[in-house]
């Protein structure tokens, strides 16, 4: 990475993606692809729920860090700085997700099981629950959202942009100049860019808990026709905002350690990031318990179902599982100091955490499409078509890394007045 330094934030590049890096997204893409292949070669229904529940956990990440990104913009946090462009950097991930979404609608008969049977359904609901309409909202809604991420993502980049154009190589040239056209001289250009994201995060915000919502509603809670719950879409939405907070923790780490970045990653930043991952683990063990204990309390049949199949064998090792993956250990864990600001320890938690999170995925949606049955249906499918997400993943991680400046280097002026800095602006620059 280069190492020239500007104002408080130094110019990082990923200048040449490490070749193990490299290879490794590409042979996690190629065995995924294989094993996505062969599986719907052994046993296509399997496949289509394989590839389901992995587009709902790697879409849910990569979604989540980039609202990490909008946050802490949003609300000014200035702790974060260092922080920000990392979760940023995800989406580049999110035109991938909308193009491994269009699949799941052509599968449709594989995986909701009223397309088959629309007997299943209540009078009323097939007006909202028919393919074609869930395939128009669906990709309306992901269309504006990603819209907005990548909105959000130029105007959080192109001050930085204005910042090094002396300093980048030939081959960045054509996508930097692309992204600074009309350049209105630096100061302008920050105080534009302050404006429009702020105006973009309060409308991303907003956007994506509607839309990641509305994919709980249809693509979780539609699995068993006749359950219901209004906490499902938040329940959703807020534990792809917990595996966005630890992806970033993750990442962030591995930059500050390989790149040697301690320096602008310190102690009190990853401290800062811990306490958020722990008061979102709280948060989802909130979000869990909220719509537990109505439905024990109230022991109706139709409410009881969805939570009998996923604590029911061959399922309930597996909630356990989650439970202890995504609540206990990293409520445990970073419940201290040291653990926050250790980055083996947190490394570690952040990692159970997701792990534990791509599991709750899995039981979000097997149990409701393998009823009847005393094997557990977790076999190589499952991983072998994760590999494939990840390797996509790492590769639009690596080349968003490799041309983009990997930490915020402008300072937005709500953060200027915050930290007591006065700064002499132009005449033209200084309206608001």
């Amino acid at each position: 990475m280069a190492h020239d330094t500007n104002g408080e934030m130094p110019y990082r590049r990923m200048e040449t993606v490490p070749s193990g890096l490299r290879t490794a997204a590409l042979v996690l893409t190629a065995i995924g692809a294989i094993g996505l292949i062969a599986a719907f070669l052994i046993e296509p229904a399997r496949a289509w729920r394989a590839y389901y529940i992995n587009w709902l956990y790697f879409m849910g990440v990569a979604q989540g860090a980039v609202l990490v990104s909008v946050v802490v913009s949003i609300t000014t946090g200035m702790w974060a700085r260092p922080l920000r462009r990392i979760s940023l950097s995800f989406a580049a991930f999110m035109p991938i997700a909308f193009l491994m979404m269009i699949p799941i609608f052509i599968g449709a008969g594989h995986i909701w099981p009223w397309v088959g049977e629309p007997s299943l359904l209540s009078p009323g609901k097939e007006a909202w629950l028919n393919v074609p309409f869930l395939t128009a909202r669906t990709i309306l809604g992901m269309a504006i959202l990603i819209g907005l991420d990548l909105a959000f993502a130029y105007h959080a980049l192109r001050p930085d942009l204005g910042l090094i154009r002396d300093r980048i190589p030939g081959t960045l040239k054509p996508l930097h100049g692309w992204m600074t056209r009309n350049w209105r001289g630096q100061e302008t250009e920050e105080i534009q860019a302050f404006k429009k994201m702020q105006v973009l995060s309060a409308f991303l915000v907003v956007v994506y808990a509607i839309v990641l919502g509305t994919i709980g509603w249809d693509f979780v809670m539609s699995l068993e026709p006749h359950w219901f719950s209004t906490l499902i879409g938040p329940y959703f939405f807020m534990g792809a905002f917990l595996t966005g907070l630890m992806v970033t923790g993750v990442i962030a780490l591995r930059y500050r350690s390989g790149y040697g970045l301690q320096e602008w990653i310190t102690e009190k930043n990853m401290h800062d990031l811990g306490k958020l991952c722990f008061g979102f683990t709280v948060f989802w063990g909130y979000l869990f318990f909220s719509q537990y204990i109505v439905i024990w309390y109230g022991l109706l049949p139709i409410e009881q179902s969805f939570v009998i199949h996923r604590f029911s064998a061959p399922f309930v090792w597996i909630a356990y599982l989650v439970g202890l993956c995504v609540f206990a250990l990293p409520f445990f864990g970073l419940l201290g100091v040291t653990a926050k600001k250790r980055p083996e320890f947190f490394t570690l938690f952040a990692s159970i955490s997701l792990f534990g999170m791509w599991l709750e995925r899995y039981l979000l949606v097997y149990p409701s499409l393998w009823t009847g049955t005393d094997s557990l249906p977790l076999s190589w499918q499952e991983p072998a078509v994760a590999l494939l997400f990840l390797g996509l993943m790492i590769g639009a991680h690596t080349w968003f890394a490799a041309r983009f400046p990997m930490l915020q280097m402008w300072t937005p002026p709500s953060e200027v007045e915050l930290s007591g800095i006065t700064m002499e602006l132009s005449e033209t620059a200084a309206v608001r």
